[in-house]
């Protein structure tokens, strides 16, 4: 997209931290039926085969996200386009998953950087339309000066993460295991992608560029 911005230089922390918790919750309905849907096709994998059951996982786990986003970008009234862009959503992840997972295995810490630089990439693809690497080049330049910050709130919610699967296997345990642990395991995958969506759009909303065309031709 073209067009003057300008980067916000500022910010809040406690409210990035709300913000992300806050946006799930405004799509609380999208998010268990995302979960319901994953939940479904973990219980029906045997009946796909291996590689038809990866196909049909892939589908419904970008499908499922980009509509997540989409979503929760039109309720936060961020939504600037009023195309899909589901192609560069899906090479935006291709491109970036190799360095990021590269970078966890390097003491984790790398990795996390480059988590946080690109946290916001996927919702200036969603609102804006921006291309695959254009987007991570602009989240990279919003974040930059605020990543310990952003990288601090991503380690919190994968913290929550953590405390909420060990709370959900201890009540699965005390029941007698009527979840089946891979079933467990496989829809409790997708709660940490959940907590980043909600980090990405916070961290669209309040580090990303801010569209400056009327202010440059009357300012």
């Amino acid at each position: 997209m073209s067009g003057a911005a300008t980067y916000r230089d500022e910010l809040r922390y406690p409210s990035l931290m709300s913000a992300s918790l806050r946006n799930l919750w405004l799509i609380w309905p999208q998010v268990l039926a995302y979960l319901a849907v994953v939940t479904v096709l973990g219980l029906s994998m045997p009946l796909f085969g291996g590689r038809s059951g990866g196909i049909v996982g892939f589908f419904v786990y970008f499908g499922g996200q980009y509509w997540l986003f989409h979503s929760l970008l039109r309720k936060r009234g961020l939504l600037q386009t009023g195309r899909i862009h589901f192609v560069s959503f899906v090479a935006l992840a291709l491109l970036l998953i190799l360095p990021i997972a590269f970078g966890l295995a390097m003491l984790i810490v790398p990795g996390l950087f480059l988590v946080a630089r690109w946290i916001a990439a996927p919702a200036f693809i969603v609102a804006r339309g921006e291309g695959t690497v254009a987007a991570a080049g602009i989240s990279a330049a919003a974040v930059r000066g605020q990543t310990a910050n952003v990288m601090t709130a991503i380690v919190v919610l994968v913290l929550i993460v953590i405390a909420l699967i060990t709370v959900l296997a201890g009540v699965d345990r005390v029941l007698g295991n009527p979840l089946n642990d891979a079933l467990l395991d496989r829809v409790a995958g997708h709660f940490v992608p959940l907590m980043m969506l909600g980090l990405s759009v916070a961290t669209y909303e309040q580090l990303g560029p801010e569209d400056t065309s009327i202010e440059d031709v009357f300012g």
